[in-house]
């Protein structure tokens, strides 16, 4: 006969393998969520982070202390979040997927929905089309959660953290989703989702990443954002701090070009005493780079053509080409440039703010 125990035992294993496989059947759950938004809510603006943590995410800090999965980037988002009291903030952590008993799909990301200055919602989720367009999941989640369809009133500032958005089909940068693909044409048109109209834009775009800030990256964003923080070059496993988003509610007033400013001036002034490698950022202000939009087009397929680039490194500045025009690209560019202590560049103290594949040496 069996005792209590062992039958207990036996009907444990089979409720345990049913809850994963119902878990599994939906690509969401619900953690927490405090109830319907009342009707009288409103919010000024929307505030949306999309934190990669899906590869190699392990760097040190300053203290020598060991960072994972972009964890650091999450604290600040939602330190941020809780500033920002007349907004709505959205954190999508895009984590790796993993399997229950090796079996059933996990949802292991997680959206964070902020309501003035308050978490209203916590949700994990996976993706459940391997191969869908890049953040259809997350754009998905953002229609549901979101207080207000009359987002075309309001201001929105995209954030996004991870590696270099590369050129090219983008597979296997998810390291748990590989077919999942990002590229440049894929992050614009899955950002594209996060808009209510066709006609609506973002206010501001913050690439927290290498060597985005390129002629061929505004040109997928120029239509969608009026603003771009990026940098052309290496950020050395750093990140563009964006705290200084509470200037949003210190200085409602506050244009896009000059709170992208702030911004880039803040993570510069704390990566020059951190780092001694290149520092590179640069803010885009693109009612500004549209006026010349056809010329620096131009430039960037005649140096796409070339056949000598290296395409395995990192950018370096666009204007050591002899075609590049410094005078009109510099037009509606600002830049914070600190060069390597040491190395070939060490001595160079401009930067225009566009970065390109560097050309192979003869």
């Amino acid at each position: 006969m069996f005792n209590s125990c062992s039958v207990s035992k036996i009907l444990i294993w089979p409720a345990i393998i049913m809850s994963g496989i119902l878990a599994g059947c939906s690509s969401t759950s619900e953690l927490f969520r405090e109830g319907p938004a009342d009707e009288s809510d409103s919010v000024d603006y929307s505030v949306i982070y999309y934190i990669h943590a899906d590869s190699d995410y392990l760097y040190h800090d300053a203290d020598g202390d060991p960072v994972r999965e972009n964890s650091m980037i999450l604290e600040t988002a939602q330190s941020v979040a809780e500033e920002l009291e007349s907004g709505e903030v959205f954190i999508f952590y895009q984590r790796p997927e993993k399997k229950f008993l090796g079996l059933f799909p996990r949802k292991k990301s997680r959206l964070y929905h902020y309501r003035n200055g308050e978490l209203t919602s916590r949700v994990n989720f996976r993706h459940s089309d391997k191969d869908e367009d890049f953040l259809t999941t997350e754009a998905r989640l953002f229609d549901q959660y979101r207080v207000s369809e009359d987002v075309e009133s309001q201001r929105q500032y995209f954030l996004y953290f991870g590696h270099e958005i590369p050129e090219g089909d983008g597979k296997k940068y998810h390291r748990t989703n590989p077919d999942i693909a990002v590229n440049r044409e894929s992050f614009a048109a899955g950002i594209q989702n996060f808009l209510g109209t066709e006609e609506q834009r973002f206010d501001l775009v913050v690439l927290s990443t290498c060597n985005n800030g390129t002629p061929e990256m505004a040109e997928k964003l120029m239509p969608l954002s009026d603003v771009l923080l990026a940098s052309p070059q290496n950020l050395h496993l750093s990140h563009i701090d964006s705290e200084n988003l509470d200037l949003l509610e210190r200085e409602p007033e506050i244009t896009t070009v000059q709170l992208a400013h702030s911004m880039a001036d803040q993570t510069y002034r704390r990566l020059e005493t951190e780092i001694e490698t290149t520092i590179t950022l640069a803010v885009y202000n693109f009612k500004v780079v549209e006026e010349y939009k056809e010329e620096l087009q131009a430039f960037s397929r005649r140096y796409g053509a070339l056949d000598k680039r290296s395409f395995f490194s990192d950018k370096v500045d666009c204007n050591g080409v002899d075609f590049f025009d410094d005078d009109m690209f510099g037009n509606g560019v600002k830049t914070w440039y600190k060069p390597a202590r040491f190395g070939r560049r060490s001595s160079t103290s401009t930067h225009s703010g566009w970065g390109c594949k560097p050309l192979l040496q003869n």
